[in-house]
């Protein structure tokens, strides 16, 4: 590792040339191109001021390639800080281990929460399926309700007829049993009128008999118009 504060020699040649770069961090008091210092990269180019921080090399300052685009960029490397002692790498290593474990308990809870929330979702999404057939169902029981009333209405309105039509059928017979009556009776009375009759013109014809049979002893002449009289009330 070359230190810049100690006037190391340059990187090109020694184990500061590392073909993958540290994760950094930004800081404000650290940062951008060294154009005053002698530096450069394999590009011959102003090295960019930077702070690691990944595991033991973090809050170490190096110098890199200056290059934005990832494909361009050299792997040049010269850390500007001596190496960490023994007990600070240490304790850097210590709360990078309690970052990662944090960060994998954090991940394992997440997986679990997702796991939850995905048999939630499926839970819903069954209750929703559930929902969907339920209201399926309940439309089609509510279309065979208003069916079914429909059929009772129209069985109804049959009923209504049907008792309509007795009523009249009722009445018909009613007044044909009235209007049968009523003949029975006018020629009930009708026929006693003529036996009424009949027995006042026997009560005449006797009278008649009775007047013929005088006349026939009072007087002979009149046997003509006794005769006449009598063939007359032999008529009847």
């Amino acid at each position: 590792m070359v230190s810049w504060s100690e006037g190391s020699r340059s990187s090109w040649d020694d184990d500061s040339v590392t073909s993958q770069l540290p994760r950094t961090i930004p800081c404000y008091e650290l940062s951008g191109i060294a154009h005053e210092l002698s530096s450069r990269c394999m590009h011959l180019e102003p090295c960019l001021r930077q702070v690691a921080f990944q595991s033991t090399d973090t809050g170490w300052r190096f110098f890199a390639c200056a290059k934005e685009k990832a494909e361009e960029k050299c792997c040049y490397l010269e850390w500007i800080d001596p190496e960490w002692s023994v007990s600070m790498q240490f304790c850097i290593g210590q709360l990078w281990s309690m970052h990662d474990k944090e960060n994998k308990d954090k991940i394992r809870d997440n997986l679990k929460l997702g796991e939850e929330n995905f048999k939630i979702v499926g839970e819903k999404r069954r209750m929703e399926e559930e929902l969907r057939i339920f209201k399926l169902d309940f439309a089609k029981m509510v279309s065979n309700k208003e069916e079914a009333i429909s059929q009772l209405g129209s069985a109804r309105l049959a009923i209504s007829d049907l008792k309509e039509e007795l009523e009249k059928k009722k009445l018909a017979d009613h007044s044909s049993t009235n209007l049968h009556h009523v003949l029975r009776a006018k020629a009930e009375k009708e026929r006693d009128q003529l036996v009424l009759e009949r027995d006042q013109m026997k009560e005449e014809k006797k009278k008649l008999e009775h007047i013929i049979s005088d006349m026939m002893k009072q007087n002979h002449g009149y046997k003509d118009k006794v005769k006449k009289l009598k063939e007359i009330c032999d008529e009847f």
